[in-house]
Formats: structure tokens, C-alpha cells, sequence
């Protein structure tokens, strides 16, 4: 099995900046902030960052740009595949691993990217499809799983 660890630290207002690494790779990711659901773990849903845990990936075909990506599943966490794996009430679902450059390009997902960079948006990470492709390159269809921790 694949391991690839994000290391994260809140960083703004609006986003919350990290580190993804594997063995001889290392890029920056972008998520919205940590907002707690006081209902149901997993924070909350479409609007914070993915809790600290371990994930399984998935591979995933986006419906609304046929894009390849990775979906985080951690049941233990309230983070599920699809809406139909959850209870009845609550639970976060599709948590992609997706192209995204701004924090407000994610809904609670994370953007991967190569470096990082300030502009008239806010924080960003650069080449976002660049990154993505290493990621994808890298799981290559294996199984693998994400840790996600704060430092």
C-alpha cells in the first residue's frame, strides 16, 4: 500500500495550508478552515477542512468534468464514499482530492499544488493540475492510503 502524509497548520481566515508528501516528493495543499459540526464528527460538511486521520483513497471520476481524482473515505471519521454509504443523517461524503488553486475552489476537499503564492485572491498553490498528475502518477491505480495530521 501507497502512504502519502499531509502535514497542515491553520493558516488564514479562510484556508488552511499544508504539506503533501511521499518518498521523494513534496507538495503544498490547499483546504477551506477547520469549522467543527458539533453534530457529527468529520467537521463541517461542504465547508472545512478534512479532519486529521488516516484515509483510504478511491479512485474517482468527477460527474461534472469527467476528471480523474481520489476520494478520501474514513468511515470511523464521519467521511464516506458516496451519500448513499452514510447513516440516515450525517456524515461527510465525496471528499475529493482534486485541481484547485484558491481555498474557495474547494467545498471542504483539497487542492493540491506545487508550490505556494500570495495574489490579489489570497494564498494559493500554483500549478494545481501539475500536481494533481504527480499525485495520480503516484497511485497509479494501487492502493493507497492518506494521513492527515496538524503540526
Amino acid at each position: 500500500m501507497k502512504h502519502i502524509l499531509i502535514e497542515r497548520q491553520p493558516s488564514g481566515v479562510a484556508e488552511t495550508e499544508g504539506f503533501m508528501s511521499w518518498p521523494s516528493t513534496v507538495l503544498t495543499t490547499i483546504e477551506q478552515e477547520w469549522r467543527e459540526d458539533l453534530d457529527r464528527p468529520g467537521g463541517e460538511s461542504n465547508n472545512s477542512c478534512v479532519p486529521s486521520g488516516k484515509y483510504k483513497l478511491i479512485p474517482h471520476t468527477r460527474d461534472k468534468d469527467d476528471k480523474k481524482v481520489v476520494a478520501l473515505v474514513n468511515e470511523d471519521l464521519g467521511v464516506y464514499y458516496l451519500k448513499g454509504d452514510r447513516p440516515v443523517e450525517g456524515g461527510r461524503y465525496l471528499i475529493l482530492c482534486h485541481i484547485a488553486n484558491w481555498s474557495f475552489n474547494v467545498t471542504g476537499c483539497i487542492g493540491p499544488g506545487i508550490g505556494k503564492a500570495d495574489s490579489d485572491k489570497g494564498p494559493m498553490v500554483t500549478s494545481s493540475k501539475a500536481a494533481m498528475k504527480k499525485l495520480m502518477d503516484y497511485i497509479d491505480g494501487d492502493d493507497a492510503e492518506l494521513e492527515i495530521r496538524w503540526i
